[in-house]
């Protein structure tokens, strides 16, 4: 915001709408507002489901093969809710905690921009290999708990 004094006793404010790093920072803040305001109730949700409606002594891979579906099984529409639900706490969690690092590491080494981009690229390359993993074990099934269950 710029301020402009045209008369004595006037003052006329001019607000600049925001550009480069101001916008991808103020996107980031609304980022960490709404991804914190989710993960509480999908964190919330997943415990009332595990701890309360299956039971933490319900608990055991073949219940987990029941949820996530067996490879080579036919998919229901819980399996694909079940999926979507942890890939969405997971896709959350990632960027929610990537951008904490990125605020934190830039409040360390903003002064030395070297230090810096070279943290974040090896945090981001870290999580991206975890949330691939995820991803990809959500999208695949339970084929290994599944060979564990039959045994």
């Amino acid at each position: 915001m710029t301020t402009t004094t045209l008369t004595q006793g006037r003052t006329v404010r001019t607000i600049q709408p925001l550009q480069g790093k101001a916008r991808f920072e103020r996107a980031m803040w609304l980022f960490m507002r709404y991804s914190g305001l989710a993960l509480v109730f999908l964190a919330l949700s997943h415990f009332w489901v595990q701890h309360l409606l299956i039971g933490t002594h319900a608990i055991t891979t073949a219940q987990t093969v029941v949820f996530w579906g067996a490879q080579g099984q036919p998919i229901t529409l819980g399996n694909v809710l079940f999926r979507l639900y942890y890939a969405v706490m997971l896709v959350l969690a990632v960027g929610h905690g990537i951008n904490g690092v990125r605020q934190v590491a830039y409040d360390y080494f903003g002064h030395r921009p070297a230090i810096y981009k070279g943290l974040m690229a090896v945090v981001t390359t870290i999580a991206a290999l975890i949330s691939l993993g995820g991803l990809v074990a959500l999208a695949l099934g339970a084929q290994a708990s599944s060979e564990v269950a039959m045994r």
